[in-house]
């Protein structure tokens, strides 16, 4: 079941060759696993989340010779991972407003990011 949903997620994937990459991803993907466990001796419950993220890379738009629907794509892009950065920063400095809302994915992850919640980042 899970195989294909990433399948699923994969052909919903948008991808286009710029300046810069040949196969330059243009969209981010999150997968969201959310698992409950039920002990049925104790009768508590525990819950558990977790998201799989791949990001889209940032462009520089002069380099990437992108126009039209891909040059608002590539903005759109740079501005969720600069939402995403802006978090992290506020989270990391303790500040007192944490923009979560200025993004879609920002606003996705705010109770991956911020709280008890923990986060691995691998950059490839």
């Amino acid at each position: 079941e899970l195989e294909e949903l990433m399948k699923r997620g994969m052909r919903n994937r948008s991808t286009c060759a710029t300046n810069m990459n040949a196969h330059s991803s243009r969209s981010h993907m999150v997968l969201s696993v959310q698992v409950t466990c039920h002990d049925l001796l104790k009768g508590g419950t525990a819950f558990g989340k977790m998201h799989l993220v791949d990001l889209a890379g940032s462009e520089r738009l002069s380099r990437t010779g992108a126009t039209g629907e891909r040059l608002a794509e590539a903005k759109n892009i740079n501005k969720s991972l600069s939402a995403l950065g802006n978090c992290i920063q506020a989270l990391h400095s303790k500040a007192k407003h944490v923009p979560f809302r200025d993004s879609r994915l920002t606003h996705l992850l705010q109770d991956s990011l911020g709280g008890d919640a923990k986060m691995l980042m691998f950059v490839c």
